[in-house]
């Protein structure tokens, strides 16, 4: 059965992340998810994207609609580029992401994030907020990813 996730990422990543979900779409490839993320940014009264830091507050339409999402997801994909040790939403997913599930799995959390290194990004700095909280990164390895979607969080 397919894990229902949320992959966070650079935006700065965007194309090779866009790579990545297409991936399960080829019949060949055993990786299999329900992408739960953000297909569309989140948009003010006038139409126009909402590109705050999550720490202003004109970013809560962003955070809100990401917290609904979380809701439906049991697992966090981190995709990770040379510069998403960087981001602020990256860090804020995360953290976040934790604190939601702690209340299901407490000690296990960890168990329900993953870091993923993008292709040819393999010496790219890990976010820091995935210390402590999540599995091992790995680099790029879609198949390993898969068996770890597999796995029940709370085992």
């Amino acid at each position: 059965m397919a894990a229902n996730v949320f992959v966070s990422f650079d935006h700065d990543d965007q194309k090779q992340v866009g790579g990545f979900k297409l991936i399960k779409n080829n019949p060949k490839h055993p990786l299999e998810f329900r992408d739960h993320s953000l297909k569309e940014p989140v948009t003010d009264r006038s139409g126009k994207p909402i590109k705050y830091p999550p720490s202003d507050a004109r970013s809560k339409p962003v955070r809100d609609e990401i917290l609904k999402k979380f809701d439906k997801c049991s697992k966090l994909v981190v995709l990770i580029g040379d510069d998403t040790h960087k981001s602020e939403w990256v860090k804020w997913e995360i953290d976040s992401f934790f604190k939601m599930k702690k209340a299901l799995s407490g000690d296990n959390t960890w168990k329900r994030i993953r870091g993923m290194k993008l292709k040819g990004s393999d010496k790219a700095s890990k976010p820091s907020a995935l210390g402590g909280q999540s599995t091992e990164v790995i680099t790029w390895d879609p198949e390993t990813l898969d068996k770890w979607l597999d796995k029940d969080p709370d085992a």
